[in-house]
């Protein structure tokens, strides 16, 4: 009788500890989430003006030698340009980003673990957080929005930073999104490897090497999703898949990434929510717990966003000058 009370006793607290873990992760993935806008804001502060996702900052790099060993490298992600304000000054000038002087810097060569890059709460985060099949590189949970920062084809050595408050932000940057959480391990794993960079994808938050945003989807549409940002999937653009260029976006604004007047969109999806690693759709968003995505805002703050968000008003975070205003759902 006693042990068959114990075992009741069990079974009731196994349940709540799971939710007081469950919880736990979320508030740090939250705290990951403010320190990052905590070292956007202090980036700006030094520079006036944020580091594109994937690019040169804080200057371009026409007419450098790309083959001087820099340090720190001249390349990066957004998340290595703010490694100096999360207390990662060592790793911004490891000697691993120029292979010890030997070769051109860049933030893809880390092997680093960025413990504020990683979420807790991220289904598909294994407990050593690294990319095992790709070159063991520290994984990221976080990833910065293309629509807020640019970078990647055609403006990632050509610019060095674009998007500057407040001028980059006419909607607000409290209502534009900065980061959104997203796994950081996506699709079906195929044991002979034939699926790395098709089917199946490890994000590590210095991979600079792969080219993102919508243009980069027409000219090398797999290798673009190894990035540790998000851009809304532009697979059904005029350039099938993708843009040709960027002012081919331009030209596209009134429908790219949500026709507001019709108020429909083919790019958008809604996120997944917290889906099965191989069901993980490369080019969207998951969600990683059942309550929702937690996204940072330019401004710093940290929202929770339910799953049945509307498009509407997820697209209108996404975009910093779209003229909208966020709806009731948001």
């Amino acid at each position: 009788m006693v042990i068959a009370n114990i075992a009741v006793l069990i079974g009731l607290l196994l349940p709540a500890v799971q939710k007081v873990r469950e919880a736990a992760a979320r508030t740090q993935s939250q705290n990951n989430l403010k320190q990052i806008g905590i070292a956007l804001h202090a980036c700006h502060d030094t520079y006036g003006k944020f580091p594109l996702v994937n690019g040169c900052f804080p200057v371009n790099s026409q007419g450098t030698d790309w083959g001087l060993p820099s340090n720190p490298s001249r390349e990066g992600t957004q998340q290595y340009y703010l490694l100096p304000y999360i207390e990662q000054e060592a790793v911004y000038k490891s000697t691993e980003i120029n292979n010890n002087g030997r070769d051109q810097g860049n933030s893809w060569r880390s092997h680093a673990i960025i413990k504020t890059y990683w979420s807790p709460s991220d289904p598909s985060m294994p407990a050593d957080p690294v990319a095992t099949n790709w070159d063991n590189r520290g994984l990221c949970s976080y990833f910065a929005n293309w629509h807020a920062f640019r970078g990647g084809w055609d403006e990632d050595w050509q610019v060095g930073g674009k998007a500057a408050m407040p001028r980059s932000f006419p909607d607000g940057t409290s209502n534009t999104i900065a980061y959104l959480e997203r796994y950081a391990i996506c699709g079906a794993f195929r044991s002979d490897g034939s699926g790395l960079g098709s089917t199946y994808y490890e994000r590590v938050w210095g991979e600079n090497g792969q080219v993102p945003n919508p243009c980069a989807q027409h000219y090398s549409e797999s290798a673009s999703f190894w990035c540790p940002s998000y851009w809304v999937d532009a697979h059904n653009g005029p350039g099938g898949p993708g843009f040709l260029n960027l002012p081919q976006i331009a030209s596209f604004a009134d429908t790219y990434p949500y026709d507001f007047v019709n108020n429909v969109t083919k790019y958008l999806l809604p996120p997944q929510v917290t889906p099965r690693v191989k069901d993980c759709n490369r080019a969207g968003l998951q969600t990683f717990t059942a309550g929702g995505m937690q996204v940072l805002m330019v401004d710093g703050s940290v929202k929770s966003v339910a799953p049945s968000v509307s498009l509407r008003s997820l697209a209108a975070a996404l975009v910093p000058n779209d003229g909208q205003v966020l709806g009731s759902d948001w």
